[in-house]
């Protein structure tokens, strides 16, 4: 079982991941697993969506809030395929950091693998908070409020996630 207040370790966060987590009343608890690292262009896109969920995480005071080194986001623009600034700018800090990146979307988690990067996406951090013992709906429901807000799972990953978590579940009795 991991233990929180890990949060020294850094960990670099694309908009959707903060998005999702902020709908489920978990930002907080972010900060037992990682020190939160926001690129700049996240912090901005997540400014613009005034009263939907995210908008208020980029003023959150304990968060880490960088710009990346305009020469490793445009080394990290060079690799196909073509990602979003916001997902350029935590992979480009990911590597100048050597952190995990949290990112959901296929084909940028696959672009900060091949740049040698841990990549984590929302269901990962979803898991290690529940590991933990800090989630406060079962998994089924976070995944269902999740689904709601748009999040595309397959079933064969649903399923793998409701398993994962009752096995950790078990761990924890």
């Amino acid at each position: 079982m991991e233990r929180p207040g890990r949060s020294e370790e850094p960990a670099a966060f694309d908009t959707s991941s903060l998005i999702f987590l902020d709908l489920l009343g978990y930002i907080p608890l972010l900060r037992q697993l990682y020190r939160v690292v926001v690129p700049e262009a996240v912090s901005q896109e997540l400014s613009v969506r005034s009263g939907s969920p995210g908008s208020g995480v980029a003023s959150l005071d304990w968060m880490e809030h960088r710009t990346p080194d305009p020469e490793s986001v445009r080394r990290v623009g060079r690799e196909p395929p073509t990602v979003g600034k916001g997902e350029k700018e935590a992979i480009a800090l990911g590597l100048e950091l050597s952190c995990p990146v949290v990112l959901d979307d296929r084909k940028v988690r696959l672009r900060a693998r091949r740049a040698g990067l841990e990549v984590i996406g929302t269901l990962g951090i979803l898991l290690r908070l529940r590991r933990i013992g800090l989630t406060s709906r079962g998994i089924d429901e976070d995944l269902g409020l999740l689904e709601e807000a748009g999040m595309r799972l397959s079933p064969n990953l649903r399923g793998m996630v409701i398993e994962a978590g009752k096995q950790d579940d078990g761990r924890q009795h």
